[in-house]
């Protein structure tokens, strides 16, 4: 349990330290999104002040928006870069590796050996989306997914409006799949606010299934779930954390 997007952030610092600690550059996956605002701003004071290397880790993301290169407006690397200026310069030093934002089959796959070949996502931070989404995986995508190119649900959609005013949001995004997401060896996801809370009890209570993806998390062994009180009004005895 904990009481903000503010108070989780003393715990993903804490975890990204622990993965730092086991050096040989660590692959770290960021989500994007409302949710990590807190996160990245204070990931960048611990880079300004000494605290943090981003020359320990390799870093990566897990979604981009069709035709959004990293320097568009509005695209996931450009609001990482944004709210995590070191972040910028990994990129520009080629130890930060964008998701390929065109959606051609070679270039989803040559990032994924890319992915492996960095020894495989050590850290995977996510969100969830109001119907369960996570990453770009809208309800309904299969589970055995990895990279590929998705339609982006209404919602999803709205959700995103405000970085795009006044144009309208994109439709479609190259994600990674529910299986790639899997393969990390350590997922923490993050959900706050009563607007989540639908969607966190279909994934922790409900079947594994399609209909809400993050649902997965129940078979991913090294799994931590952190949520502010809102989040988890639906659960049973209101349980805010599960796995470890």
């Amino acid at each position: 349990m904990v009481a903000n997007a503010d108070a989780a952030v003393p715990l993903l610092l804490s975890e990204v330290r622990n993965v730092l600690a086991r050096g040989n550059l660590p692959l770290i996956s960021f989500a994007t999104g409302g949710t990590f605002g807190a996160f990245f701003r204070a990931l960048a004071t611990e880079v300004q002040q000494g605290r943090i290397s981003t020359t320990e880790f390799i870093g990566t993301h897990l979604d981009e928006y069709i035709a959004y290169e990293p320097q568009r407006r509005g695209g996931m690397v450009h609001e990482l870069t944004l709210r995590c200026p070191p972040l910028r310069e990994m990129l520009a030093r080629g130890t930060f590796l964008p998701v390929p934002c065109h959606g051609a089959e070679g270039s989803m796959r040559a990032h994924e050996e890319r992915l492996q070949r960095a020894g495989g996502v050590k850290l995977q931070l996510l969100g969830i989306g109001r119907n369960g989404h996570i990453a770009f995986n809208e309800p309904g995508t299969p589970l055995d997914t990895r990279f590929h190119v998705t339609e982006l649900a209404e919602s999803t959609r709205l959700d995103a409006r405000s970085r795009f005013v006044p144009d309208e949001p994109p439709k479609r995004a190259v994600t990674s799949g529910v299986q790639t997401i899997l393969g990390g060896e350590r997922l923490v996801l993050c959900a706050f606010g009563q607007a989540k809370a639908e969607a966190v009890r279909s994934m922790l209570h409900g079947d594994v299934s399609s209909a809400c993806p993050a649902s997965v998390l129940q078979r991913h062994p090294n799994a931590l779930v952190l949520l502010d009180t809102e989040a988890a009004s639906l659960l049973e005895g209101n349980a805010a954390a599960a796995g470890g």
